[in-house]
């Protein structure tokens, strides 16, 4: 009797552990806040369970969102809960993705809270795998799947693994802009220009302190590089000058860097390259004799994933989403607010140290002006752009707002703590009001109760204002701002948005040959491992990132190259 009575008092426990699950039948549509905007859901309930999700307008970018719309929802549907991980690399998607489905729910007459302190069902643990490859490529950005589609053009087969959930890197969140020379767009709009001269631009930005043959190998192929991508589905529209040349030499997507990505993601997977994503290499494997013959990886679910190949490539971009590599490396950019790809923590720059990788490191990011907690891609991010007046925290202006946006990096550096400054035909509360409220933006209906509300010197930033104003569409013999840029500050109300100096990525790292083999301190390669990319990027920068493209272009040839060479390794 007493054993029955436990297993009834169990049962009843075990029931009432169990959400109960009630929803009136039928489609809700409701919407939640994605990174660049609202999500619209439409999830359909029968009287016990979500039956199915699907989605309506949005306007989050692709690549960068397509895992989070692929699996939040076979989540939520698989084991009925809202308890379910956000997608890495996706995660205002999946969170906007999650508060409409909680809506919906709601509307439906369902319990959101019992669904979201619902333990979703223990996924079994795949047994540990041991993969054989030709070549296997580490990281999925830009150099990445250059090195993945060139080398399986050679013959290997190829494996690609990616931390992330996607690929694309910093590439996929970036302008869309790749820089070139000898292109057939130059061609067509009569431009003047040749390798020589992007070498010498790129080599006077650097202060020379660039590796020059480096920089000579990548303008050459520069032009093959763009005709590879177009080849791939790239769509390549308007030319233009980016940095401080200006030669057109730019040549722009027409959706950003997912214009690069999605199709050249499509554009291996043809090839039959297999891809694993959320898969992060953790080491690689050296033989006895010092030669580089695979890696151990770790899938989403825990288990290992050992591959044995005949080389490596390491494309796993920067290192400044580590804070630790960051105040290794580059000391001055520590507390530079992080705009990169999530991915960017060092982790294939570290692997290569630890089998005995020289290194090159000069201090450098590819910074530029942002807004704290907003990302890259978040559209309000874009008012940092806006050429308007900037002053710091005294209330002195201090750099050309519209000049190339490394060099207003740099000039952030020493003044931290600054401000963009916006009348009433420029800026306004309502662009700004998730800034207001989070602190980053300010509002005021004269110029003096703004200084005082942002703690400026009120007479230096009336000063500062006045001196802007006598400028106004005239030459600026200041700070050298064209006469067109140079609006003034007409009337209120003013907006004020906290500016501080920002990376999207940094400049230094592995140190190779310009056939991508991974080198040793006394110069001898490390068999088999090659690095190409952001990881490896030492001798092709300095501090001073030089114009919007140069890495984008620099990642994809010379990760074609890596690709050609590591297929080619015995």
């Amino acid at each position: 009797m007493k054993k029955l009575l436990s297993l009834v008092l169990c049962l009843c426990l075990l029931l009432m552990a169990v959400p109960a699950l009630a929803y009136t039948a039928g489609d809700y549509t409701a919407t939640g806040s994605g990174l660049n905007g609202l999500i619209e859901v439409t999830v359909t309930f029968d009287a016990d369970k979500i039956v199915d999700i699907k989605f309506g307008a949005h306007a989050e970018t692709p690549g960068i969102s397509d895992p989070a719309f692929e699996k939040i929802p076979a989540a939520i549907i698989a084991d009925q809960t809202l308890a379910v991980d956000v997608v890495a690399g996706a995660t205002f998607t999946s969170n906007g993705i999650l508060e409409a489905v909680e809506a919906a729910v709601v509307a439906a007459g369902g319990d959101a809270e019992a669904l979201k302190s619902a333990a979703a069902a223990e996924a079994a643990v795949a047994e540990d795998e041991v993969l054989t490859y030709d070549v296997v490529v580490i990281g999925g950005g830009a150099a990445g799947i250059a090195a993945a589609s060139n080398a399986k053009d050679a013959g290997a087969s190829v494996l690609l693994l990616e931390k992330q959930a996607a690929l694309g890197g910093n590439t996929i969140i970036s302008g869309g802009i790749v820089y070139a020379t000898g292109t057939q767009a130059q061609k067509d709009a009569g431009v003047e220009d040749s390798v020589e001269a992007l070498v010498d631009y790129w080599y006077t930005r650097a202060e020379g302190n660039a590796d020059k043959d480096m920089l000579t190998l990548v303008a050459e192929k520069s032009n093959s590089t763009i005709e590879w991508l177009m080849e791939g589905g790239v769509e390549l529209g308007n030319l233009g000058p980016t940095g401080l040349s200006p030669v057109p030499r730019a040549l722009y997507t027409s959706n950003g860097g997912a214009g690069f990505i999605v199709p050249m993601t499509q554009f291996i997977k043809d090839k039959g390259v297999d891809i694993r994503t959320e898969t992060p290499a953790v080491s690689l494997i050296m033989d006895e004799s010092g030669k580089c013959v695979g890696v151990e990886a770790v899938a989403a679910d825990g288990h290992k994933v050992t591959v044995n190949a005949k080389s490596v490539v390491i494309a796993s971009g920067g290192f400044d989403g580590s804070r630790d590599m960051m105040r290794k490396y580059a000391p001055e950019n520590t507390t530079d607010y992080f705009l990169a790809s999530p991915g960017n923590t060092g982790d294939g720059i570290n692997m290569a140290i630890a089998v005995g990788a020289d290194t090159v490191f000069k201090g450098g990011v590819i910074g530029l002006r942002g807004i704290m907690d907003t990302s890259f891609a978040d559209p309000i991010n874009g008012l940092v752009w806006m050429p308007y007046l900037m002053v710091d925290q005294d209330g002195n202006r201090f750099v050309n707002e519209s000049t190339d946006y490394p060099v207003v990096h740099s000039a952030l550096e020493n003044n931290k703590h600054s401000f963009l400054i916006g009348d009433s035909t420029q800026l306004s509360a309502d662009m700004v009001a998730g800034l207001i409220d989070g602190g980053y933006a300010f509002v005021a209906d004269t110029l003096e109760e703004l200084a005082e509300i942002t703690f400026m010197d009120k007479d230096t930033f009336l000063t500062t204002v006045a001196r802007y104003n006598e400028l106004k569409g005239q030459e600026d013999v200041d700070f050298g701002k064209a006469a067109a840029a140079m609006t003034g500050v007409g009337e209120g109300p003013y907006v004020a948005i906290r500016i501080m100096p920002a990376t999207i990525g940094t400049m230094g790292g592995i140190k190779v040959d310009l056939d991508m083999h991974v080198l040793k301190a006394d110069g001898s390669i490390i068999p088999g491992l090659y690095a190409a990319g952001a990881c490896a990027n030492g001798d092709f920068f300095y501090q001073e990132y030089p114009a919007s493209g140069t890495s984008i272009m620099m990642c994809f040839t010379v990760g074609r190259i890596a690709g050609t060479n590591a297929a080619e390794c015995d």
